[in-house]
């Protein structure tokens, strides 16, 4: 099958390709060209014409929490058989809007791995590639320590024996919690997170960590973790040696920007906010201001930004959202692209393998109607998603 359309982004943050054609076969690209020749090449191939629409490669989330419902209105019919169907429903929600491969940064013990089992055995359809981290682990009293997503454990030894615990229920990341959101303190000591990082790549895993405020982000670079969630605080001089040390950054800014701008809405309305709105607001509004400041510089100093969305309250997330908020804070729209597409493929170590419409990768391919390189609002407006080279029924 060739499957052609007006533009063709290719996901490298650079080149466009006008009327680009793709040959798929066995869940793969198996070469890329314009569409004459590719036909010329491949006479008898069927090729489904997308016409004036724009094609680019599935788009990747790094930071989704698939079993979060604490913060839904409805939040007391949630049981924990409720929460599996809502973890099904929001994959398989993702998946039709275009997100093909996502990263689970931590969910109540065993619910990513069976999702990914059920899909394996033909139970479900529907559902993305997933990473996952399966629980997060937390200092006692630390951010989320009464969470059903999260392990309480402290000092060394529970540390490693933590890690291990995820490994056993199949994680391919481990997740470190260790700021709260305004106490300004790191909750895990430079040698618990010096810990956590060697038990993790003792067992060949990769390391996230929920790191928002100093000094906790400087002890969390000094420890080499793999990604930094959020990272508000991040200064100049950090993410110059983040991109020493080839750390990325995963700012989560759409749920920042969302839940700030709901909540000024709120004040503008009824000039009063609860205790807790008034904590998310003096969290968010120095926190937007410091990516709308921050953003576009450290992607210019090379620090590798990818998306990610975090946990709307509505559950209306997307990556698309998140990348409209990229490009209102100064990225062009080709870097920010890649943000959600090859950025991303590095950190899980598929480079070249999803991520990018290129010769030799999977067949993850979003299709929208409208030009993203104009406006990069058009990624809402899906028209067909290809994963491993099968159309999404939506």
């Amino acid at each position: 099958m060739i499957i052609t359309a007006k533009q063709m982004i290719l996901g490298d943050g650079a080149t466009v390709v006008q009327n680009g054609a793709l040959l798929i076969k066995d869940g793969l690209i198996k070469d890329v060209g314009n569409l004459a020749d590719l036909k010329a090449k491949y006479a008898g191939e069927e090729v489904v014409d997308h016409g004036d629409s724009s094609m680019l490669p599935g788009l990747i989330d790094m930071h989704v929490h698939i079993g979060a419902t604490q913060d839904r209105i409805d939040s007391e019919v949630y049981s924990r058989y409720m929460v599996g169907y809502n973890a099904l429903d929001f994959v398989q929600r993702a998946l039709i809007d275009g997100v093909t491969t996502m990263r689970d940064v931590s969910s109540a013990d065993g619910l990513c791995q069976s999702i990914i089992n059920a899909s394996k055995r033909g139970m479900v359809k529907g559902v993305p590639r997933i990473f996952h981290t399966n629980m997060a682990i937390s200092a006692t009293g630390g951010h989320t320590w009464s969470s059903e997503s999260s392990i309480e454990c402290d000092g060394e030894n529970e540390i490693r024996k933590a890690v291990r615990q995820q490994v056993r229920a199949g994680a391919e990341w481990i997740k470190i919690m260790t700021t709260h959101r305004t106490d300004g303190i790191s909750e895990y000591t430079q040698e618990e997170l010096n810990v956590a990082v060697d038990e993790t790549k003792r067992h060949l895993r990769k390391t996230a960590v929920h790191a928002t405020l100093q000094p906790a982000i400087e002890f969390c670079i000094n420890a080499g973790f793999d990604t930094i969630e959020h990272g508000t605080d991040i200064n100049e001089d950090q993410a110059r040696r983040m991109v020493e040390k080839g750390i990325t950054w995963v700012p989560t800014l759409l749920v920042h920007y969302v839940t700030f701008e709901r909540l000024q809405k709120i004040l503008d309305e009824c000039g009063e906010l609860t205790e807790r709105q008034w904590e998310t607001y003096n969290l968010y509004k120095p926190s937007n201001e410091s990516f709308r400041k921050n953003l576009k510089k450290y992607a210019d100093i090379g620090v590798n930004i990818v998306t990610g969305t975090d946990m709307i309250a509505d559950g209306t997330a997307s990556v698309a959202d998140e990348m409209a908020v990229m490009v209102e804070y100064g990225m062009d729209t080709l870097s920010v692209i890649a943000t959600g597409t090859s950025n991303c493929a590095k950190v899980l170590d598929m480079e070249g393998q999803i991520g990018l419409l290129a010769k030799g990768a999977i067949a993850d391919i979003l299709v929208v109607n409208g030009n993203p390189v104009e406006d990069i609002k058009a990624l809402k407006n899906v028209e067909a998603v290809y994963f491993g080279g099968e159309r999404v029924c939506r």
